[in-house]
């Protein structure tokens, strides 16, 4: 009877060193900046570069000048800001599995209710990304339209598997 602790969820995860892990999601702001740069080489436009730079969120800057961690909707402006420059520039939208995951599941619980409606009771899947959010029957599209989706931006649901 002395384990059935380890039963529980909070304490049945073996100890592992968690010295790595940063707040905030920077490494995903970055990831989106170079999916954005890999977009603009292959479709090269200044205009829309400097569009996607402006639509950024500024550093948030501590009392020390040292850079705070990038909050969740820092990364949601700078997702959707990738997304509007590859429909500029007429690029494929290939947005980073854990930002546009992370993304979409912070959209999808602040979603207006008739977004809630369509995907309440099911699993939402990205069809290009590894990330999956929900439960029950699946829902699927590509990260990109289900981020339109979720986003408000497209009345293109996602759909269930063929």
């Amino acid at each position: 009877m002395s384990d059935v602790w380890r039963e529980l969820p909070l304490f049945g995860r073996a100890r592992v060193d968690e010295s790595g892990v940063r707040s905030g999601w920077d490494d995903d702001l970055a990831a989106v900046r170079e999916a954005a740069r890999a977009a603009l080489e292959a479709h090269p436009d200044a205009a829309a570069a400097d569009a996607f730079e402006a639509a950024l969120p500024a550093p948030r800057l501590r009392r020390d000048g040292t850079p705070k961690p990038v909050r969740l909707a820092e990364l949601d402006r700078a997702v959707y800001a990738y997304l509007d420059l590859c429909a500029r520039i007429g690029a494929e939208p290939a947005v980073p599995a854990r930002a546009g995951g992370a993304v979409a599941l912070g959209r999808a619980a602040s979603a207006p209710t008739e977004i809630r409606a369509v995907i309440a009771g099911h699993s939402i899947r990205a069809t290009d990304a590894d990330w999956t959010f929900g439960r029950g029957p699946v829902l699927e599209d590509t990260a990109a339209a289900l981020l339109d989706f979720l986003g408000g931006r497209s009345l293109r649901a996602p759909h269930p598997p063929a």
